[in-house]
């Protein structure tokens, strides 16, 4: 076994053992551990100009904006989301060195890690707990899995190349089906998120992890940047490890919305 894949093999041990505690007890601890997600996502977001620059002013006004939206009733977000993109035009009026389409990204890719934060939160505070989060996670992550073997073995046609060389239409399809069947099966078993929510999810959210990959890959190219940043050897920044899964739970709180389970 190579150095390279020991190395991989090792950071995924240890973010199931960082992870998984937080996801069986919730709480305060969940919380935390969000919190804590939030600032090192809005750290590399900061860096999209230069990653090998810390930007802390940008940090901390991303990071503040992002637990706030994520905290604050469903019915009041647009507001605070208005607030958030004239604060950063104002910086944008008064800083030379940021540009409009910098700001752009910032209030998108803050958006988006604000509403996979409501949903990771929503699925506690409504009692599904860490078999709804579970949920989420099998759907994005065995898609990602499956789709990498089913890719390596039959893999001959390049789903987009200029994004992401790498991936085919063979491994897309293969992670969509095999993500949808396991986590349709893990829902309906557990009964603890109503069937008709399990089938729809089970059927949205692995396409829409390849779809937040593959996003989240274009924000790289738009910057030149191979990862979002380097906390993790051998597996980029916080953004590289969870680009899907924050699409993931993003769409799964709109879908809380509609079944009226979280408001």
């Amino acid at each position: 076994m190579s150095k390279k894949m020991l190395t991989k093999i090792l950071m995924g041990v240890t973010f199931i053992a960082i992870f998984l505690p937080t996801f069986l007890i919730g709480g305060k601890l969940l919380e935390a551990v969000v919190a804590v997600v939030v600032v090192a996502a809005s750290y590399e977001i900061a860096g999209l100009r230069d990653e090998s620059k810390a930007n802390w002013p940008m940090t901390i006004l991303i990071s503040a904006a992002v637990l706030v939206m994520g905290h604050v009733p469903s019915a009041s977000l647009p507001l605070y989301a208005g607030v958030w993109l004239i604060i950063l035009f104002i910086v944008l009026l008064f800083d030379a060195t940021i540009s409009s389409d910098q700001v752009v990204y910032i209030f998108t890719l803050s958006l988006i890690i604000t509403f996979a934060s409501r949903g990771i939160l929503g699925i506690y505070q409504c009692g599904m707990n860490w078999t709804g989060s579970l949920f989420v996670a099998l759907a994005c992550y065995v898609c990602d899995t499956a789709a990498y073997f089913f890719g390596s073995f039959m893999g001959k046609h390049k789903m987009i190349p200029r994004i992401s060389p790498n991936k085919t239409w063979e491994g897309a399809i293969g992670g969509y089906v095999t993500a949808a069947v396991v986590s349709i099966a893990f829902g309906l078993l557990t009964k603890k998120i109503p069937n008709d929510l399990v089938i729809v999810a089970g059927l949205l959210l692995p396409a829409v992890a390849e779809i937040g990959d593959l996003a989240f890959s274009s924000v790289k190219r738009r910057w030149g940047m191979k990862d979002f940043g380097s906390i993790f050897p051998e597996h980029g920044g916080i953004l590289d490890r969870i680009d899907s899964l924050l699409f993931c739970l993003m769409v799964f709180s709109f879908l809380m919305i509609h079944w009226g389970i979280v408001l």
